[in-house]
């Protein structure tokens, strides 16, 4: 007969990774301030992307409709917030075997970059992503200089050219 410390494997397997999940529960979601979650029990997830003429962030907001979401600008900094409110199946449930989604009220900040024309800041929200647009202000925007040619063959009638 062999030798076998641990009979069913997946089973021990399975406990390992629910006690490793509610270790980083007690981390990630009890009194730890770190950004974006900051002491809340959830925040979206937003990327920042830049382009010639705005910047534009895109944040994960499934399930929260676009009127119970918020969106402020004081200084450089953009606020978004809302509620994520637990679905009436899950309300009336007697018990919870698993719980991965997280609910609750959340505020998210971004600091905006330097050049943000931060009084045209405009939102739309579409499949669980809200999109923030903010275009940038004229003095950050790439000048886009025409070069004239030279050539003495493309001058008009009476044109010198100037000795240099």
């Amino acid at each position: 007969m062999a030798f076998r410390p641990i009979q069913d494997t997946q089973q021990v397997l399975n406990s390992l990774q629910d006690e490793m999940n509610r270790m980083f529960d007690r981390v990630w979601h009890v009194g730890v301030s770190t950004p974006p979650l900051d002491g809340q029990q959830w925040a979206p997830p937003a990327d920042v992307y830049e382009y010639d003429d705005r910047f534009v962030i895109l944040a994960e907001v499934p399930g929260i409709d676009a009127a119970g979401i918020e969106i402020n600008v004081l200084g450089n900094t953009l606020t978004i917030r809302g509620e994520k409110k637990k679905p009436a199946v899950a309300a009336d449930a007697t018990a919870t075997p698993r719980s991965e989604c997280r609910y609750g009220r959340f505020c998210r900040t971004i600091e905006l970059p330097a050049g943000a024309a931060k009084e045209r800041v405009s939102a739309k929200s579409h499949g669980g992503l809200l999109e923030v647009t903010v275009p940038k202000s004229e003095t950050v925007k790439p000048k886009v200089v025409k070069v004239v040619s030279e050539d003495p063959c493309d001058a008009p009638s009476g044109y010198s050219r100037p000795a240099i």
